[in-house]
């Protein structure tokens, strides 16, 4: 018996030391890594202005994070291209940057071959990826297994309609809460002299070509809303159902009454913006929170000093919804190489730059006494200046701070409204109205698409050529020049041409994946 308590304490002592072994030896492969000097090449793409490969944006990196930084750019028109004949020859760079959309099907096609590192074991190490949500990871998961990560993009500040307030004031109208209610305001902006100059030449909303923009006023009307099912029970995209039918109608007799411009299926949407809406011609367009032109509403006050815009909320929908579409909730993305599986260290050092990258600064903090955000931005005076109390963004083609040069420099905010995005705006009446948006997205509910978290290759094949046919056939519905009665026609067609295969592709994905659509 006392033999064997030896025995039994032995094997204690064995099992400590090698446990302790082997902590040492995991502290010491950490160091090592953290001390090592790792090459990492990467490749993405730039729209304009692509950087010198040796700018001092690349040094000050290299400095911070004990790397070699080998970042190439590539113009985006050259983009997909180039990429398809690195990865086909094997040449596959440690960081790979996708757009998401167009060259969305080689993204997926190469994941599924094992070109791509799974990431799922990292993600909870990171601040900024344990934020991103389950929906957006869904969108570059293969299997349950992540092989991006998405950059940000606001997930609720997609474009929803916006009205020229000071024309409701002037006609005595209200604010319109139903399609009825937009009818009428929308006929007499365009009948009731609304700015005053005694002619009759302005209008209720503004279209452009292919039915732009997306009015829909609420998910349940939304084109691109895969909301409404079909009699199998599945989802179907918003531009073939009931809902958009009934849109349809309103949108004709709109059309019909002039409030409507009779020229719209010949003006691009630049022109549909400057040409009538920022000329003072109509009422009715969208905005966002982020990205409008503070240069489009100066156009528009230099023309109607009193000019004041709102936000249009949801309209309450015949089924109870009332709430606008969220879009995917990020906007390109980085892959890193199945060939870094072998080296974690490469990886996690990878992945701290990425981390660094995507740190959130709220507008306060956007300044040169935050160390973190001036290095970022390459130091006041030299990468960046700050204006109006605002930091302008480092020149990309002078690459002169690291945030030109960073695998991922989209700040993930904790939230949409976090960005406060109003406080960007040089124009009063844009930051109002930004504001307002901002507020009118944090009091509703938004739709959950599902289609943003799946993916269909004849979805990313053949979706957009289908979808543009039809809305130009929608089109001319609007104008008159094809009865409403054709719309089975116009469905089946769609339909037929890979419609029913896209459908039937979503929605494998979506029981799949267990992919639950609904509102948040």
């Amino acid at each position: 018996m006392r033999k064997f308590r030896r025995w039994i304490a032995l094997m204690c002592v064995v099992a400590l030391t090698g446990t302790l072994l082997a902590c040492s030896s995991q502290e010491a492969e950490d160091a090592d890594s953290k001390d090592k000097k790792y090459t990492i090449t990467s490749i993405d793409f730039l729209y304009t202005d692509i950087p010198p490969k040796d700018g001092r944006g690349v040094k000050m990196i290299n400095e911070r994070f004990n790397v070699d930084y080998q970042r190439e750019y590539v113009v985006y028109t050259e983009y997909v291209q180039k990429l398809t004949a690195r990865v086909a020859s094997g040449d596959i760079p440690d960081v790979i940057g996708f757009e998401g959309s167009i060259d969305r099907t080689n993204f997926f096609k190469w994941a599924k071959q094992g070109a791509f590192l799974p990431l799922n074991d990292y993600i909870d190490d990171y601040p900024t990826l344990k934020m991103v949500p389950k929906e957006v990871w869904n969108a570059v998961s293969v299997d349950g297994k992540i092989y991006a990560i998405p950059k940000y993009y606001p997930k609720n500040y997609l474009l929803t309609p916006i009205i020229r307030k000071d024309w409701l004031d002037k006609l005595g109208l209200k604010m319109p809460t139903n399609y009825e209610e937009l009818k009428e305001v929308a006929i007499a902006f365009a009948t009731k002299d609304p700015d005053g100059n005694g002619k009759d030449d302005t209008y209720g909303l503004v279209f452009g070509e292919k039915v732009w923009p997306n009015y829909h006023f609420g998910t349940y009307w939304d084109a691109d809303a895969w909301y409404h099912k079909n009699e199998k029970g599945q989802y179907i995209p918003g531009i073939i159902s009931d809902a958009r039918k009934e849109w349809i109608r309103v949108m004709a007799e709109l059309y019909k009454a002039g409030a409507i411009q009779k020229d719209f299926v010949l003006l691009n949407p630049n022109e549909a913006n400057t040409r009538v809406f920022y000329a003072g011609k109509a009422g009715i367009l969208v905005g966002a929170p982020r990205g409008m032109s503070d240069d489009y509403m100066k156009a528009l006050k230099k023309i109607h000093p009193d000019a004041e815009l709102a936000a249009i909320p949801p309209f309450k929908a015949p089924d109870g919804s009332q709430g606008y579409t969220a879009g995917s909730g990020y906007y390109t993305m980085t892959a890193l190489s199945a060939k870094l599986a072998d080296d974690p260290g490469k990886v996690r050092r990878i992945l701290e730059i990425i981390d660094f990258g995507r740190k959130f600064y709220p507008p306060e903090q956007q300044k040169p006494e935050n160390k973190d955000f001036d290095w970022l931005y390459g130091n006041e005076g030299t990468g960046y200046q700050i204006v109006d109390g605002v930091a302008t963004p480092p020149e990309g083609k002078k690459g002169l701070a690291p945030f030109n040069y960073l695998f991922d420099n989209k700040m993930w905010a904790p939230s949409d409204e976090a960005n406060q995005y109003h406080l960007t705006y040089k124009t009063e009446e844009y930051r109002k109205l930004a504001k307002e948006l901002e507020e009118m997205h944090a009091g509703i509910k938004h739709y959950q698409n599902p289609i943003h978290q799946v993916y269909s290759k004849t979805f990313v094949d053949k979706g957009q050529e289908i979808t543009e046919k039809l809305l130009n056939e929608q089109a001319r519905m609007i104008t008159g020049d094809l009865p409403l009665s054709e719309w089975d026609r116009l469905v089946k067609e769609y339909l037929d041409s890979g419609g029913a295969q896209i459908i039937e592709e979503v929605n494998q994905e979506i029981q799949k994946n267990n992919i639950q659509p609904g509102w948040k």
